[in-house]
């Protein structure tokens, strides 16, 4: 019903140009009519959006009625391509706080391990310092209690509260979805030269790819690693995965990117990924060889170039 009343008035103005014998202005109506159905996405649009939609477009018709004056249809079309850049701007808003949500029960989920490992490390030292002697086993106890807690450092060293969230958070994915997933980060991606929302863009969405790719191998694994060279920040990320058909890797990270999921996917991962590379000035490239995937990134540091 809703849809209906959205196309009302693009068909009063329909019925009346062509009674009028307008027809240029007829034309102008399939156009913008054509233009709403397929390009913005009323189900998107807030309730209020709807209802003031109708309401003005209704008023232009019946001002372009009530003066015989064809030309005051065009702010019927110029109002639908006004509303379509608001729509834009609202979708953008919205995942910027959608990523704000998830990275806050990230952090959330963080704080909450911390808090466990440190209820946990006074058993372990009390087991230890109480175990008698020098065993085999207790050696063994000893590294596995090491390497625990070693992990969970690998994820925080030198990181932000936002970075080292987002990244506990997709380890523990990995480990719920038995993929090795192995951090190499000799700097710290909390320094590079982005914005946070930006940074936790990129990561999330090379991660997620990276991580659902090596879930359907078995035994996947995915290292992820970051370093600088020479004032040039170097990202790589390796990845077990499935063949990928050669459609999807001559698109991957451009504008008509496709996603390698099942099911209708644009592959917006992969957009993002390139949008935040070339804003900045950066190289992306990537390869497919025998069932890994490679993505490589460099982002030059422009606060170390301006000095």
């Amino acid at each position: 019903m809703v849809k209906f009343l959205l196309f009302l008035p693009w068909l009063f103005a329909l019925g009346w140009t062509m009674l009028a014998n307008h027809y240029i202005f007829t034309l102008f109506i399939l156009l913008g009519a054509t233009y709403q159905l397929f390009f913005i996405k009323g189900d998107e649009w807030l309730s209020s959006w709807k209802g003031i939609t109708i309401i003005l477009q209704l008023c232009w018709f019946l001002a372009s009625y009530g003066t015989n004056t064809p030309f005051l249809l065009l702010g019927i079309g110029l109002q639908a391509v006004a509303l379509h850049f608001y729509q834009n701007s609202l979708l953008v808003e919205r995942r910027k706080t959608n990523e704000i949500i998830k990275n806050y029960e990230q952090q959330t989920a963080l704080l909450y391990e911390l808090r466990r490992q440190r209820h946990d490390l006074e058993k372990h030292v009390f087991a230890i310092l109480h175990a008698g002697g020098s065993s085999q086993n207790t050696e063994n106890y000893k590294q596995e209690v090491a390497s625990r807690f070693t992990a969970l450092d690998k994820v925080l060293h030198n990181e932000s509260n936002l970075v080292a969230g987002c990244l506990y958070a997709y380890s523990k994915q990995a480990e719920e979805s038995h993929v090795l997933l192995d951090y190499q980060l000799h700097q710290a991606l909390s320094g590079l030269p982005l914005t946070e929302y930006e940074l936790i863009a990129l990561v999330s969405n090379i991660l997620e790819n990276a991580i659902e790719a090596a879930t359907e191998v078995s035994d996947g694994r995915v290292l992820f690693s970051c370093r600088k060279q020479s004032g040039i920040f170097i990202i790589i990320c390796r990845n077990d995965t499935l063949p990928i058909q050669e459609r999807i890797l001559e698109r991957m990270y451009t504008p008509k990117a496709e996603s390698s999921k099942t099911g209708t996917h644009e592959g917006f991962g992969t957009q993002e990924i390139q949008r935040i590379v070339k804003k900045h000035q950066g190289i992306l490239d990537f390869s497919f060889i025998k069932d890994q995937f490679t993505l490589k990134i460099k982002l030059p540091d422009v606060r170390e170039l301006r000095r």
